[in-house]
This record gives C-alpha cells, structure tokens and sequence, in this order.
C-alpha cells in the first residue's frame, strides 16, 4: 500500500486536536492523567524494555553506544534501536502507520526540528511534564525552544547544528561582524573578479532557512508561539527587503537563486566568492579545494553585531502509545549526560550539551567547535508549526518571488501571511 503522507498529516493533526488540548492541560496538574483513547500517558509508572526508532545516519553510531551504555547499567529495562528508512518521507511513513494505530512498538522516536510541532500537535508525543519532565540544565538554549510546540517541550533535543560564515582569509583581514562591514569587504571580490555573497537562494528548504535566519537578525519572525498565527511585522519586512536589496545591489549574485548547499560550496571552493553561508561540514570539505588553507569561519553577520542562525538537528519524543514511558523518560535524560554527548562530537556531529563544546580534547580534534557554540547560543529554531512543510513553502516561494522582482517584498509577506492562516486547510 501506498501511503499518502500529505493527507496522513492534514488527517493525524485534525482529528488530534481536541485531545491535544486535553492531554497538555492535564500533564501540568496530573502527570498521570490521559485521554479516553488509552494512550500511555495512563501507565504513569510503566517501565521496562523500550525501542527507539530514527532515520538511517552517520551519526547513528553515536546513539548505538548510548544504548551501549545504558544496557550495561539496566539489564531489565534494555534499549533496542530501530533505524528507518533512509528518505524523510519513508521515516514519517512508517511512525504514522503505527500511531494512527495507536501502536505500542515505538517507544522513543527521533523527530527533525521541523516535525516536533507537527508530532505534538497529532497528540503522538507525551508532554514531558510531571513525572515526564526532564531536566534542560546545561542544554543550549534554543535546542530546548526547537522541542517546545506552544509553550510546552514534547521532545528531548538530541544533536544540534548551526550555520557559519566562511571567508577568504587570503582577500579579507578579519571575518566581518555586521552586514555593514561585510557590503564594505565587497569590493575586494570584484577587484579579484569574483562573487561578494553566497548562501542557498534557490526555492527549497534552504531559501525558508536562510530568508528566516536573516528576518531573525533584524528581529522579525513569521509564525507566533502557537504555531498557527502568523507574527509578520515591520523586522519581517526590513529582513525580507534586506535580502532583495542585496540581490538589486550584486552583493548577492543573481546565479546564487539557482543554488542549493553543493552549488554554493562548490563556487565558494571554487574561489568564486569571497563569502559562503553554509553549514559546518564544508569546513573540512573545503580542504580538498581550491581554496585550502584560505579560508576562516566566523558566526554570521547580523545588524548591529554578530547575527543568527537557523537551528538544524534532531529531537526525540515519547510515544503517547509507550506502554514503558518512564524507561523512556529516563533514557531521554541519559542521552543529554556529557558521556553520551560527547559521543556525538566523536563522530561529527553537534552536541546539545553545552559544556561539551568547551573539552580541550574534543576542541583539538574539532577546532571549529569553539565558533559552533558561538553560532549555537545565538541560534534560533526555525518557524514552529504543526503545518510546517506548507508554512516553509509559503515562505520560500514568495521570498523567491520577491527576490527576482515577481513580487514587492510587501506583496509577498502579505501571501507568506495568508499561506501561513491556511496552512491546515
């Protein structure tokens, strides 16, 4: 059978709705309170052997030695990880068969920070309040607010990720700390015959990441704390038209609409440009360039200082189906220990821990962590929605519009707006 996942996801949000209400307003008074439907939020003590499930990663090495750990120390309660498919499509596939089922198989699954609202809001994710709450201490900040859907956190942050700014250090002094002192590094590209700017511009994902990273810097945003009210403003706007002045001005060349994270790397390792937008891989891909040894990284500019950057990574929630939701709780907190983090800066990735970023040893072996938890501690989620994909089109189409003049920066927020009202429908 073939499953529709457009339709599984307008179908899982709308009939959850009521009982999300129901089961969030309960969790802050009654941690053992559920709903009518049996979830486990009823087995309040449930423990024993639980599964997680995740899409197919390299960082998944990290989390088989977690559970390593954690079957060593609790032989009756043991860890058993499921990986999924390797596509996102085929992941959320297989986790909507079985909680449209109510199925009782998955105990942990690993979400994008882009689904968590989503997961949340079909009730498949216990809120992790009363007995369920965890402890966020240490994490960085904005790794919590990406599992948090309308004021409530519904999903452990597991590893992150970032943005930086990569420049020419043979062209440039010193990376740039505003986008007034990067347009003022402009002309050096053209003096050396190549591109000031480069990010992801083209209509995707990538244009929703860099079009709300850039509103974010000038304070705007475009979907409030609920998740479905849009939060456009005047900073929206400055941000938005900031963009499409770049373009009109060649700081930004026109070819970069065209340009996903390979195309811009591969002009920036190309030496076509004198900065790059992109996130941290490249840092060590940029070493078989042309442009080896020549280049830096540095958070990203902002307005008035150094600016913001659109939050990557995973977060792992607990089924509302569990029939072991404390085993689950607890292995959701043993994840976040500096041992288990630490494994995920062993194999390349972004930890959620913050004081891991500051180990001497992991710093020899990843010099770039010290700017990465820079660029994390400033970072935002991106937009929270239980509608997100349709809210990023929204964004990214008319952004697109704007940007090769199409539409005014005016007349595309207004359609962002109305894209992000009927996001459900």
């Amino acid at each position: 059978m073939v499953l529709n996942t457009k339709a599984v996801r307008r179908a899982a949000i709308a009939a959850s709705a009521a009982s999300l209400l129901v089961l969030t307003a309960c969790s802050s008074d009654d941690s053992s309170s559920s709903d009518s439907s049996g979830s486990a939020s009823a087995a309040g003590e449930g423990r024993g052997p639980i599964t997680i499930v995740e899409g197919q990663d390299p960082l998944n090495a990290a989390l088989e030695n977690i559970i390593s750990d954690w079957n060593a120390e609790h032989p009756d309660e043991k860890v058993t990880f499921k990986p999924l498919a390797k596509e996102a499509d085929d992941q959320y596939a297989d986790i909507a068969q079985r909680m449209q089922a109510k199925s009782d198989e998955y105990d942990l699954v690993a979400v994008d920070v882009t689904n968590t609202a989503e997961f949340a809001a079909n009730g498949w994710l216990l809120p992790l309040e009363g007995d369920y709450a965890i402890s966020t201490d240490g994490l960085l900040p904005a790794t919590v607010e990406s599992g948090t859907y309308n004021g409530t956190l519904f999903a452990a942050p597991k590893n992150t990720n970032a943005a930086f700014l990569y420049y020419r250090t043979d062209l440039v002094d010193k990376a740039p700390a505003t986008w007034a002192e990067l347009q003022a590094e402009c002309p050096k590209a053209v003096e050396a015959g190549i591109d000031c700017y480069l990010g992801q511009f083209k209509d995707y994902e990538g244009l929703t990441v860099n079009v709300t990273e850039i509103a974010n810097a000038f304070g705007g945003s475009f979907v409030s704390e609920d998740g479905l009210t849009p939060s456009i403003d005047d900073k929206t706007s400055e941000g938005l038209q900031f963009i499409v002045d770049r373009f009109a001005d060649g700081t930004i060349p026109a070819a970069a609409q065209t340009y996903t994270e390979g195309e811009s790397q591969t002009a920036f390792g190309d030496g076509k440009a004198l900065f790059l937008r992109t996130w941290p891989g490249f840092f060590t891909d940029g070493e078989s360039s042309s442009i080896a040894g020549n280049y830096g990284i540095a958070v990203l500019p902002g307005v008035d200082g150094p600016g913001v950057s659109t939050l990557g990574g995973y977060n792992v929630g607990i089924s509302a189906f569990s029939d072991a939701p404390a085993t689950a709780r607890d292995f959701l907190e043993f994840m976040q220990t500096r041992q288990s983090q630490t494994y995920y800066a062993e194999v390349g990735g972004a930890p959620v821990l913050a004081e891991v970023y500051d180990d001497p040893a992991i710093l020899e072996q990843y010099p770039y962590f010290a700017t990465l938890k820079q660029a994390l501690e400033s970072a935002k989620p991106r937009p929270s929605s239980p509608y997100y994909s349709n809210v990023s089109k929204a964004i990214a189409d008319n952004s697109y519009a704007a940007i090769r003049n199409e539409k005014t920066v005016e007349q595309a927020l207004a359609d962002i707006k109305a894209g992000i009202e009927t996001a459900g429908n």
